[in-house]
């Protein structure tokens, strides 16, 4: 919220330049192309020019910040199945993002952290399993990819959350790796 403030007094500053120095003139010196010292008003101009580098500068780290953010968070790191500690499809969202309300995904309320709960809190085991079930809801829904892999993504996160919040304390994964090893109950 602070930096709608920021904006706003800058905004204010830029038209107090357009003003007395011209719009034209106002745009060269907050973008640093001319010197605050050159214009009619270089006491006004002067303000302009550094509120102009910090807010500018500040913008394109913020937006810097976010793209990396998002890559690194979304990066197809793919966790086969112990062999690696990478995921398997990008965009997939982890365990432990799906307990905040600010996700961007429709899933039952503390589902993240009850999945977890079923592998006696061993959230790498639970991830694993978690990516595995949605990866099975994307190839499943495959034919309905029409609307973009996001929403492909989205739907698949929905359907596969309340599936899994539905089997009140299993996991599906658990019990097929259980019943290949003959052990009832086991975790991979």
């Amino acid at each position: 919220m602070r930096g709608y403030y920021i904006l706003a007094a800058f905004f204010g500053l830029f038209v107090a330049n357009a003003v007395v120095i011209g719009g034209r003139v106002a745009y060269d010196v907050t973008v640093q192309i001319d010197s605050p010292w050159d214009t009619a008003s270089p006491a006004l101009a002067l303000p302009l020019s550094l509120a102009g580098w910090l807010v500018v500068t500040g913008f394109a780290g913020a937006v810097a910040g976010y793209v990396v953010t998002e890559v690194t968070d979304n990066r197809t790191i793919g966790r086969m199945r112990g062999r690696s500690n990478a995921r398997r499809i990008a965009l997939i969202p982890l365990l432990d993002r799906l307990q905040y309300s600010r996700h961007g995904f429709e899933v039952p309320h503390y589902f993240g952290i009850r999945f977890v709960l079923r592998h006696q809190g061993d959230w790498k085991l639970a991830q694993d399993h978690w990516e595995i079930v949605v990866e099975r809801f994307l190839n499943v829904g495959e034919s309905d990819r029409g609307r973009g892999p996001r929403q492909a993504m989205w739907q698949a996160v929905l359907e596969a959350s309340y599936v899994l919040d539905g089997m009140s304390g299993k996991c599906p994964v658990c019990e097929k790796l259980a019943g290949k090893d003959g052990n009832s109950g086991a975790h991979a």
